[in-house]
Order: structure tokens, then sequence, then C-alpha cells
């Protein structure tokens, strides 16, 4: 497993996770702890936050082997989701907007179904409100998979309630 930080700029409470340029809007009906989606966009995950704009840690984990299972892998972590979208080129780690680049995070040895897990910690202590320096963590894991094994959610830090 390949593992790589990064500090990403926030608006809106949201970065995202996007194929190419993709631009996703988030879809209220996709809407889980962490993550939503927009169904108009499939190769892409929207990672929900708890300060409104600045900076988060993020770090990505490529995974080429089966992920341990999510309940098993947030020990240490608030709140964590995962989901499976198709990922046919290269992945990025991109800000909602602004000027920060966006970050080419994983190309796929072969095109298809991939897991997306965010994990992540910090979403509460600056609800709501700007930041100049991080509070709030992600540890964001794609791994192929062979088939969709559905939404999972572990915790709950109470932000985003469903």
């Amino acid at each position: 497993m390949t593992d790589s930080a990064y500090q990403i700029e926030v608006s809106y409470h949201q970065f995202l996770l996007v194929v190419g340029d993709a631009s996703p809007i988030l879809d209220p009906a996709t809407v889980g702890p962490v993550l939503a989606l927009d169904p108009q966009v499939r190769g892409a995950v929207i990672v929900r936050t708890g300060c409104a704009d600045g900076p988060v840690n993020v770090t990505v984990r490529v995974a080429e082997e089966p992920l341990q299972d999510l309940a098993a892998a947030s020990t240490g972590w608030e709140v964590g989701e995962q989901l499976a979208i198709p990922v046919e080129d290269e992945l990025y780690l991109a800000p909602l907007m602004g000027e920060n680049p966006a970050y080419p995070v994983y190309t796929p040895r072969s095109p298809g179904l991939h897991l997306i897990r965010v994990l992540s910690r910090g979403r509460t202590t600056h609800h709501d409100v700007v930041v100049w320096e991080p509070s709030e963590d992600y540890e964001v894991t794609i791994a192929p998979v062979r088939s969709d094994p559905g939404r999972q959610t572990i915790s709950d830090d109470g932000l985003y309630r469903t």
C-alpha cells in the first residue's frame, strides 16, 4: 500500500475525489455522513467536511489487495464511509473551487469499479467556520473491487444526519 499526504483547501464544506476534470454537484438524495455523489457524474465522490472553508489534512492510500473490514479500519477515527465508483482514468484529489491545484492521486492498472473509503476525525472541532490551519484529518483509501459491496458507514460524529 502506498500513502501520500496532502493539504487541500475546502470550500462550502467540501473537497472532491474526481476522474479527470469532472465537476460534481452534491445531490441531497445521495448524502451520507462523509460522502455524497452526483448521479450525473459517475466517477466522482464529494467529501463533506466540518469546516466551511480552509485547509484540511488528507492522506491518500492506494491498495491493490482487499481491504480489511471498515469497522476494523476505523479504529482511531470518528466516522467512516465507503462506496464504489467506476474509475476509468486518472483520479484527482481536488478542491471544490479556488486556485488550489488538483493532485493526481491514482491511475488504475485496469479501469473498473473501485472502492473509495474515507475515514475522518476533527470535523466537529471548528464546524461551520473558516479555518486558517488544518484541524481535520481524512484518510482516503482507493482499491479496485470486483463487485459493489454497497455503501457502508461506521460511527457518526453527528454533523450530517441523514
